[in-house]
């Protein structure tokens, strides 16, 4: 039988190397995933697309503004960094800012019909309801069966009193998309207002929306 003694050392020895070379690699290995993540984050900062798949991760408005600037200052001309930084603006209720994002995104891609809507609903936020019935008609001159349009200018129309214009503006989306509930139920409550009114107009007062 071997002595223990004799061969302790040696069995010592080479567990002590293998533990060494085991703990070396997994700090080289944490090391180098240290390194790869670092690498990541900052090829993240320097692409614009990355930065936009980091805003739609957040809920945060602030933090999704902060990196639509940054993905600008990347490139000055990315449509989707103007036009998402626009939607959140919106949101915010700055309505304003919101419409320069949106004419910025306009001088990228000029015929856009979305970016369009999305100036005429910034205009009805701002009361400025003739500006955003302009810019849903731009729309419909392209695509006279854009229900969102067709819905927005109705709902416009109504707070500008002209109920019989806004009538035309349901029926006709009703025609393109008569499964629309939400369409079908902004009819009936302005045929009721309308029979309660006894008018197919109003003032432009008009809290009815």
């Amino acid at each position: 039988m071997e002595d223990d003694s004799e061969r302790g050392p040696n069995k010592f020895s080479l567990e002590d190397s293998e533990m060494t070379e085991e703990k070396n690699t997994t700090e080289n290995t944490e090391l180098k995933q240290k390194e790869l993540e670092a690498a990541g984050k900052t090829d993240e900062s320097k692409d614009p697309r990355q930065l936009l798949v980091s805003a739609g991760a957040t809920d945060n408005y602030e933090d999704k503004l902060r990196l639509y600037d940054k993905a600008l200052n990347l490139d000055p001309l990315y449509f989707d960094a103007w036009l998402q930084k626009g939607f959140v603006l919106d949101r915010l209720g700055r309505s304003k800012e919101a419409l320069d994002c949106y004419n910025k995104a306009l001088e990228i891609m000029p015929e856009h019909l979305g970016i369009k809507c999305l100036k005429g609903f910034a205009y009805s936020n701002l009361k400025d309801y003739e500006k955003a019935i302009e810019c849903y008609d731009e729309v419909l001159k392209v695509n006279s069966e854009d229900v969102f349009s067709l819905y927005q200018k109705g709902s416009v129309l109504e707070n500008l009193g002209r109920y019989g214009e806004a009538m035309e503006a349901y029926d006709r989306a009703l025609e393109i998309d008569p499964t629309d509930a939400l369409l079908r139920e902004k009819k009936l409550r302005l045929l009721g207002l309308i029979y309660k009114k006894g008018t197919l107009v109003n003032s432009p007062n008009s809290d009815f929306n």
